[in-house]
């Protein structure tokens, strides 16, 4: 019966989740199961013995009527911290990285309505100073445009708590919590379109920074490699290049996308949410992109500084200098600075000059009295 529902309903909505498991203490061990956020919406995952996460998303609000579908969402997943699996036929002994270990963050992204919208979210899971496991998370929606310079308006910012707790009234799965999906997703993306329209993903791409990315999209599936041109501090890239892994519309330059970098073991991630356009005289193709990158923080109370947000646009063309998979290079030319406390290297001699100018000013009316 569950299986039916899915199928009559899986035009409605695509949720792409591209998931980085986390661990913190003796909760947040697993995800499977149902969370809820404050807005009253419901997420419902399954983790599979294969590496798929697979489950349900119900939104309690959307921004315009029926933009959110009329029925659930479905959860396409991989869980990255065993062996990754194509939809159709697996990548042998290829692993992204080991997120097996507390603290690592995580991204995810639901498509709605065949890519006229897409949300990402990133965030971490704690276990907050009420016990309760918390996905701490921050999300961009990204809803489609027809035009380049129309991105100005493409994108909404936000925050998201998701408990294990109904924190308000909403929609919700039924009580039977089965999720068998995998075969009805295989048909939906499949049927998504071919590779031969313009702004197909495949191949190479490059933003102003200089960085590199290499995509691979099979039947809506984005997988590939991503070597970035900065860093924040020294090292927090990795030692190496990192995998790319996404979900998105082949070939459909109306449609949104979204695809995640995690870096040095899940230390953090970068969920970018865009849409490919065809821009200029001479036709250009370009990804115009939204990011926010989420760093581990200790507890719940450091939340306030753990995401960053900005912009890239990606061309088939290179913009600036960066590191290259052609060249043998994988990371920064230019590694980030370890960050250091600002030391003021003459502050004590100027402290005594500034006592002594105040004792002489002081003592100065004792002379006339």
């Amino acid at each position: 019966m569950v299986m039916m529902s899915v199928m009559d309903h899986l035009f409605l909505g695509l949720l792409g989740l591209s998931f980085i498991l986390i661990v913190d203490g003796k909760n947040c061990e697993a995800l499977d199961g149902k969370w809820y956020n404050q807005l009253g919406s419901e997420l419902y995952l399954k983790h599979g013995s294969d590496g798929m996460l697979l489950g349900e998303y119900r939104t309690a609000q959307e921004r315009f009527n029926g933009s959110a579908g009329s029925s659930h969402s479905i959860v396409v997943a991989f869980a990255l911290e065993v062996v990754v699996k194509e939809i159709h036929q697996p990548l042998v002994g290829h692993r992204t990285a080991p997120y097996d270990h507390p603290g690592t963050s995580f991204a995810f992204s639901v498509v709605w309505r065949n890519g006229s919208s897409t949300t990402i979210w990133t965030g971490q899971c704690l276990v907050c100073s009420d016990g309760h496991e918390t996905l701490l998370t921050s999300w961009l929606l990204r809803s489609k445009v027809n035009t380049c310079i129309d991105k100005w308006k493409s994108t909404m910012i936000g925050r998201d708590t998701f408990t294990r707790f109904e924190q308000r009234p909403g929609p919700q799965k039924p009580g039977d919590t089965s999720t068998d999906t995998s075969r009805v997703i295989d048909a939906v993306i499949k049927n998504w379109g071919s590779d031969d329209k313009p702004c197909n993903l495949n191949g190479n791409w490059y933003n102003s920074l200089g960085s590199e990315m290499i995509l691979t999209q099979r039947d809506g599936i984005i997988e590939g490699e991503y070597r970035t041109a900065v860093e924040r501090t020294s090292g927090a890239a990795g030692s190496s290049h990192s995998k790319v892994l996404g979900i998105g519309q082949l070939g459909d330059s109306a449609s949104t996308f979204a695809f995640f970098v995690a870096w040095r073991n899940g230390a953090s991630v970068t969920g970018w949410v865009g849409q490919c356009h065809i821009c200029g005289e001479n036709q250009t193709e370009i990804i115009e992109s939204t990011w926010l990158l989420r760093s581990q923080i200790k507890d719940c109370s450091q939340n306030w500084r753990s995401t960053y947000f900005s912009e890239d646009s990606f061309t088939r063309e290179e913009q600036s200098p960066g590191p290259r998979k052609k060249d043998d290079t994988h990371v920064p030319l230019v590694r980030g600075e370890e960050e250091k406390p600002v030391v003021c290297g003459g502050c004590n001699k100027m402290n005594s000059l500034i006592l002594l100018t105040m004792s002489g000013l002081i003592s100065l009316p004792l002379l006339f009295y």
